[in-house]
């Protein structure tokens, strides 16, 4: 490949592709434009230049905790709270 990107998309968008980024303030949709080759990028430390055409983002940033992960590791949290609270009080006893 010569030059940023897919060169393939050239022809028909002028464009060197597009980029989705999700994370957890939203979503961009960026189109990327081209750049002559890599090596002069990297060379002339040219930066990746784009239009950011979507911009959604989140009126409530999403962590982790709003996951089925976060869920289960809240609950693995709670789990262990239990248990040592359990073992502090005498209900179970340490085993080697």
């Amino acid at each position: 490949m010569i030059g940023g990107f897919a060169k393939s998309y050239r022809g028909q968008t002028g464009r060197a592709g597009y980029t989705l980024t999700y994370n957890s303030y939203g979503l961009i949709l960026a189109a990327n434009e081209p750049f002559d080759s890599k090596a002069d990028a990297i060379r002339d430390e040219i930066d990746i230049k784009y239009d950011i055409m979507v911009n959604a983002t989140e009126t409530e940033r999403k962590r982790v905790a709003d996951t089925d992960v976060g869920k289960e590791i809240q609950e693995e949290i709670n789990d262990l709270k239990l248990l040592l609270n359990a073992y502090k009080e005498g209900k179970i006893k340490e085993s080697f």
